[in-house]
């Protein structure tokens, strides 16, 4: 398991999370599986995973940023 899928697992394993967003975090064993998820709330996060990929520059951080809100507003319905 790679450090990326250790924080993935982190995240999706909280239990408030689950019940919120109806999805059974085992049933995202790697960072693939999790990016192409229907499920919204776990794609996003595997996103934010992926596209960090651990850095604090904050061109990186924006560019995430701007990936995220673009992904979250042509995936819900607001």
């Amino acid at each position: 398991m790679t450090n990326k899928e250790r924080m993935l697992h982190m995240v999706l394993d909280n239990r408030k999370l689950q019940d919120e967003y109806k999805y059974d975090e085992s049933d995202y064993e790697d960072l693939y599986s999790a990016l192409n998820s229907d499920n919204v709330v776990v794609a996003t996060v595997a996103r934010i995973i992926k596209d960090l990929d651990g850095s604090d520059e904050e061109s990186v951080q924006k560019k995430v940023y701007k990936t995220i809100v673009q992904y979250l507003n042509s995936n819900l319905i607001l």
